[in-house]
């Protein structure tokens, strides 16, 4: 798994590797014109894309080798990504997030992405994410990694009771969201939110909604809070 800004013991891919990488693009007109100057003399850009319509398209008929997506090309879905990986699936999907939100990075790699990183890349980074795909390498963000550990470590105990809504609905329970807030957030009724509440407590053979969020895994770390001058 590389970890984008890994320092120096991050070993640069063969560089023939990385050259005979096939890029599709699939983001707003900006951002690709910015991967395009960055990424143009290290790689072949097949294809970009405005719209989801138009990537899963040039996915089919391409069958790049890699495809960046911007996160607000998916919306409120994933759909584009399973998409991408059902009309290319030896592709590579790294998602671009502007804002990195752990609820979403863990989304993207369950619907067949392979990496989530920062929008906004200088050109370096961006090269050494293309280095780690050419290696066959998962791209997390440092600062995520242990909201991927902790995914993982919750994978096969009570979440395989329940669906991947009500899934979502519980982890954002127990990070501390209201009712709103999820619904907002996962863009459904504050009801719909409710009921699948309702399903949780049902499944889960607890008492209600508070004895959901005291049942859940310990809290995640946090790091201690960084020390002032002379303290």
């Amino acid at each position: 798994m590389r970890v984008p800004g890994g320092g120096p013991n991050v070993d640069p891919a063969p560089a023939r590797a990385v050259s005979g990488l096939r890029l599709l693009v699939a983001d707003n007109a900006p951002t690709r014109l910015g991967i395009r100057m960055a990424l143009a003399d290290t790689l072949t850009i097949c294809a970009e894309a405005g719209s989801g319509e138009l990537a899963i398209r040039a996915a089919m008929r391409e069958q790049p080798d890699v495809c960046l997506v911007g996160r607000e090309m998916l919306g409120s879905g994933l759909g584009l990504l399973r998409g991408i990986c059902r009309s290319a699936p030896d592709c590579a999907v790294v998602v671009l997030a502007a804002e990195q939100v752990a609820e979403d990075m863990l989304e993207a790699f369950r619907a067949g992405a392979i990496g989530y990183v920062p929008g906004a890349l200088s050109a370096e980074r961006l090269q050494l994410v293309m280095r780690a795909v050419a290696h066959h390498e998962a791209i997390v963000p440092r600062s995520m990694t242990l909201d991927l550990l902790a995914a993982l470590r919750d994978e096969g105990t009570e979440s395989s009771l329940l669906t991947i809504r009500e899934a979502e609905v519980l982890k954002m329970l127990r990070r501390g969201h209201t009712t709103s807030a999820i619904a907002a957030r996962l863009q459904i009724a504050p009801v719909t939110v409710r009921r699948h509440i309702s399903e949780l407590v049902s499944k889960l053979g607890v008492a209600d909604r508070f004895a959901l969020i005291s049942s859940g895994p310990p809290p995640r770390y946090q790091p201690p809070p960084a020390r002032r001058n002379g303290q």
